[in-house]
């Protein structure tokens, strides 16, 4: 078992993508050398390891380790997974006992309890002066049974929006749209000039289905008590004809050529290039996304691009997400106290402001900062943006625990490989087997058939 265990591990380490950020960051580890004998050497560095899924580890997170390292003399390596298969090689690591010092998962309310037992695998952080700072609205997504578990270092208004490049809609004579009519004809005229329309970057599948999944405060606004429903189990998503209906234009979408004749071999990373070479002319991310632009290239004018909200069933809501990649000490660590200096060290007031200031697209953090200057689109856009509750990812459970199904599923529906029915049925079933496993009340197993007659 064990040899068959190791070759399991070997596999997945061939399929994820890592990144060792260790030699850039000055945190790597040495070069073997020659041994030399009993006592010597000098006691060998502290060192962590931390494990994430790609994207969630800013260039700032690993100038903030460096500099963790010089104040501390403790190292700190990072180990960066291709999304699609980060959570399974982490359950896999965390039920072997090898999984690293700190790892992150995107925390939900529900994750610890149902997905994860913090008591069996969580340092417990609650003592943590740092605790009693974190903004109240995002304690559910780290506690549990009132004891804190996880550190959250992340974008406190980070919402999902299409951004477009302003100087594409004046050569056109188009405005931002407000309706989903108004955005199928702007599409039409750009397509029409020869650009494409919507940069969307189907290889980076996770992306793709955050166009439906980012809209769930709106469908709770239009009908409040939907979450509830949903959460108890009186509604599936199947049977709610409104997500169908929004499935339906994003096929509009896709069938008219608007995202581009093929965008399901478009990468994340080319969503800059597009825009600002005006190869394509709006592309979803998050309200920051000119930030992230102007570091790369400060010359773009991506200062007045403009934004608008999802705009399927013409909503004008922008959700704001309370979950996001949350840090965990594994109970396992080979030095607990060095990962417990780290969150302490992360949590400061002078590494949270640099954070906040030099990540690539937010404006404010989880922990109260001071204020981060605003760009000119972003003062404008939040100026006059309604901003709801949480997408489905986090007000919605089992949503979050299927995400590499939904993203398979949602890829598979947009190139016409599924119905939005199957796909939205999906949905249930994987929810339905998921809360079966957490044992969740409202979810009753199915009943064992009773004896046969004679």
């Amino acid at each position: 078992m064990r040899r068959t265990y190791r070759a399991a591990l070997a596999l997945i380490a061939r399929t994820v993508v890592l990144v060792s950020l260790a030699g850039a960051l000055g945190t790597g580890l040495s070069g073997c050398g020659p041994w030399k004998g009993p006592g010597s050497l000098p006691n060998p560095p502290r060192k962590i390891q931390v494990m994430a899924s790609d994207g969630w580890i800013y260039d700032v997170m690993g100038e903030n380790a460096k500099l963790f390292e010089k104040e501390t003399g403790i190292q700190v390596s990072f180990s960066i997974y291709a999304p699609h298969v980060y959570f399974r090689a982490l359950q896999t690591m965390l039920a072997s006992g090898e999984a690293a010092d700190v790892f992150l998962m995107q925390s939900t309310r529900w994750y610890l309890g149902n997905e994860i037992d913090p008591r069996k695998d969580c340092i417990d952080l609650t003592n943590e002066e740092w605790t009693r700072r974190l903004k109240a609205d995002w304690l559910p997504a780290v506690s549990y049974k009132g004891r804190i578990y996880g550190l959250i270092v992340w974008d406190d208004t980070l919402g999902w929006v299409y951004t477009y490049n302003d100087r594409i809609f004046r050569k056109l004579g188009l405005r931002a749209p407000r309706t989903t009519q108004e955005f199928l004809d702007v599409c039409q005229r750009i397509q029409q000039a020869g650009i494409v329309p919507i940069y969307e970057p189907g290889a980076s599948r996770w992306h793709t289905s955050l166009t439906f999944f980012e809209m769930g405060s709106t469908f709770e606004e239009r009908d409040p008590g939907l979450y509830d429903r949903l959460n108890s189990n009186r509604q599936t998503f199947a049977g709610y004809g409104p997500f169908r209906r929004a499935l339906d234009q994003i096929l509009l979408v896709a069938r008219r050529g608007f995202f581009g004749g093929d965008f399901m071999a478009n990468t994340i990373e080319g969503s800059k290039t597009a825009l600002i070479t005006g190869a394509a002319a709006m592309t979803l991310n998050k309200i920051g996304f000119a930030r992230s632009v102007l570091k790369r290239d400060p010359g773009s004018g991506a200062e007045s691009w403009g934004m608008f909200p999802i705009p399927w069933l013409d909503n004008r809501t922008v959700s704001i997400e309370r979950s996001a990649p949350t840090w965990f000490g594994n109970a396992k660590s080979r030095d607990p106290q060095a990962v417990l200096a780290f969150f302490r060290f992360l949590a400061r007031d002078d590494n949270l402001y640099r954070y906040a200031s030099e990540q690539p697209e937010g404006t404010s953090l989880s922990f109260p900062t001071k204020p981060v200057p605003l760009l000119p689109n972003e003062q404008a856009f939040l100026g006059s943006a309604r901003l709801g509750g949480e997408p489905f990812q986090g007000g919605v459970k089992y949503i979050m625990a299927q995400w590499m199904e939904i993203e398979a599923d949602f890829e598979q529906m947009m190139v016409g490989a599924m119905t939005p029915g199957r796909f939205l049925s999906g949905v249930d079933s994987r929810r339905a087997a998921i809360a079966a496993a957490a044992r969740d009340p409202s979810w009753p197993p199915p009943t064992e058939p009773g004896p046969a007659s004679p």
